[in-house]
């Protein structure tokens, strides 16, 4: 029988298992913020935890950006595949970045 997703982080590397429980603190942090609108919580209120919330995945995402970036440049031997997939996450943190279109 196949193994459940949730038993395969016991075998995943220590950072691995950090970036999952940033996740799984995001992914309450949503469910939270769905009882709040269910609760019908002040506007304000729900705001304040989207923003904490958008925040927080803003991190997980500069985080997993950040450790791929390192693992190209320790694995980097200028090769096109290198190269490509460094640009294609210096892009993906650029797109990341807040927007200064306002």
């Amino acid at each position: 029988m196949a193994k459940k997703l949730t038993e395969h982080i016991d075998d995943l590397p220590e950072e691995r298992k950090a970036i999952i429980n940033r996740l799984r603190r995001i992914e309450g942090q949503l469910r939270g913020i769905q009882r709040m609108i269910i609760e019908e919580k002040p506007c304000v209120e729900v705001l304040t935890q989207l923003s904490a919330a958008r925040n927080a995945m803003q991190q997980a995402c500069v985080e997993i950006i950040k450790k791929n970036m390192y693992k190209c440049i320790r694995e980097s031997t200028n090769t096109d595949k290198n190269i490509e997939e460094l640009e294609k996450l210096v892009s993906a943190l650029i797109n990341l970045a807040p927007s200064t279109n306002s």
